[in-house]
């Protein structure tokens, strides 16, 4: 996909976080879900050329998720294509999932919803990063799929993902990475 390494622009500290209006009934996933988003994250990793580089038991979960507000200047695409909404139908469960994977001088963000996701602002220890888009695709059928490379190293990483064409991001933030 993107060969070359881009500059994000930092994130928005003071952006504002977002309620969520959904009645959101605490789920724990079922075997059978945690399952299926294992293998879609080693198809997906295989795709993007790193299976052989990384260990999904070597995952770093994020420490906190939330919704913001997302500036207007966020609508630059930084990591993929503006794929249409999907709408989850037939009862077909697609992968939810986000995770961090720490390499040499590198890391690697994986993402999967239903929706197309794009990278569109990122800081690592508060300071700019670069980054580059290592595997992107979007379905009805299978939904969003990213595989984000950032470089260098750190301790904490903080990435606003925005889901299709939504007026928000979901903010993500990785801490304590530098010892793993």
């Amino acid at each position: 996909m993107n060969k070359f390494y881009e500059e994000l622009p930092l994130i928005t500290l003071n952006a504002s976080k977002v309620e969520s209006r959904r009645n959101k009934t605490c789920r724990i996933p079922t075997e059978e879900s945690i399952k299926q988003d294992r293998e879609d994250a080693e198809k997906i990793m295989s795709l993007a050329g790193l299976d052989d580089e990384v260990s999904l038991d070597d995952k770093i979960e994020p420490e906190e998720k939330h919704m913001i507000e997302a500036m207007p200047d966020d609508a630059k695409t930084h990591s993929s294509s503006k794929a249409g909404m999907s709408i989850n139908q037939g009862g077909m469960r697609k992968p939810h999932y986000t995770r961090l994977f720490a390499l040499d001088n590198r890391m690697v963000f994986q993402a999967a919803c239903c929706l197309p996701l794009r990278v569109v602002a990122a800081s690592l220890d508060c300071d700019t990063v670069s980054g580059r888009v290592l595997y992107s695709a979007h379905s009805e059928r299978e939904g969003g799929k990213l595989v984000y490379e950032f470089r260098g190293e750190g301790s904490e990483l903080i990435i606003d993902v925005k889901r299709g064409e939504s007026t928000k991001a979901q903010r993500l933030i990785f801490k304590d990475i530098s010892g793993i």
